[in-house]
């Protein structure tokens, strides 16, 4: 019997291990290639997408941070305590406006060095840069800061029932320029020698004043600075208008876009930037 089933299995017929075609490796090649193909656009579309709104929320933030900054401030143009001294005009037009004194022991009050491109005035509508404006107040206990953050000393200041003994009213002043550079908002103020970035992005900046001619504190026209005159005390609220660019390309292709801001038209340049314009009106409420 041993014999028998030793012969029947030397005479089986040996299975030999199979390999893949070349055809079978061609099929699976490609078919990989097909899903990395896939992975790798799903990769770079959700990235894409990604890095679209990361400029999108920072284009979005820096408009809003700027016109915050900017209302903050334009807010508190020609606010003074009760006979700390009435500021006519509140709005600097000309550098002779700003004046330095001093006030106690060792304390000064700086103006702004270099006024002639920081007044408040109509700039070069080229897409690049726009209007500048420079206000001041007086300040107390309560306001006593410029837009870069430095602080009126406290011997300076006025006191909320009238102007410190001693204290001239021209030192209680804080002067803050508004103006753009390099696609910067940049705000200098008299109490920090240095320039503030306040938002980038910013390419053009425009403003419109509005003039209250019947003192009935209402608004009965807006106009830009060039055609304000004589009537600066009469400005009863600020228009701001602001073209805010992403800082990478964005868009599929080359767009040239004119926008409005407000009585100006600004045409942005040829390229793949998304942009934005932000607007707001702030009630001046201190001037005479």
């Amino acid at each position: 019997m041993k014999t028998i089933m030793n012969k029947i299995n030397n005479n089986a017929p040996k299975k030999q291990q199979a390999g893949l075609s070349l055809i079978e490796l061609l099929i699976a090649m490609l078919i990989g290639l097909f899903l990395l193909t896939g992975i790798a656009t799903s990769y770079l579309s959700s990235k894409k997408n990604s890095n679209t709104r990361d400029e999108l929320t920072t284009l979005e933030d820096n408009g809003r941070l700027a016109l915050e900054v900017l209302s903050g401030v334009l807010e508190h143009t020609g606010y003074t305590p009760i006979n700390a001294g009435i500021l006519n005009p509140p709005f600097i037009t000309n550098d002779t406006q700003v004046v330095s004194a001093a006030c106690g022991a060792g304390n000064s009050v700086e103006g702004i060095g270099n006024f002639a491109t920081r007044i408040t005035k109509d700039g070069a509508l080229d897409g690049t840069t726009g209007d500048a404006i420079t206000v001041m107040y007086n300040a107390d206990n309560r306001v006593f800061t410029d837009c870069s953050g430095g602080q009126l000393p406290v011997a300076c200041q006025a006191s909320p029932a009238g102007a410190a003994a001693g204290t001239p009213s021209v030192a209680t002043r804080i002067y803050n320029a508004f103006y753009l550079d390099s696609g910067e908002l940049r705000c200098a103020g008299s109490r920090d020698s240095s320039v503030q970035v306040i938002a980038d992005g910013v390419e053009n900046m425009q403003f419109m004043y509005g003039l209250d001619t019947t003192d009935d504190g209402r608004v009965d026209k807006y106009v830009n600075a060039s055609n304000v005159g004589a009537f600066w005390n009469s400005v009863v609220s600020v228009q701001v208008a602001i073209l805010v660019s992403s800082n990478k390309n964005v868009k599929a292709q080359n767009e040239q876009i004119t926008y409005t801001l407000l009585d100006q038209s600004v045409t942005a340049p040829d390229d793949r930037k998304q942009r934005a314009v932000f607007t707001t009106t702030v009630r001046i409420r201190n001037t005479l």
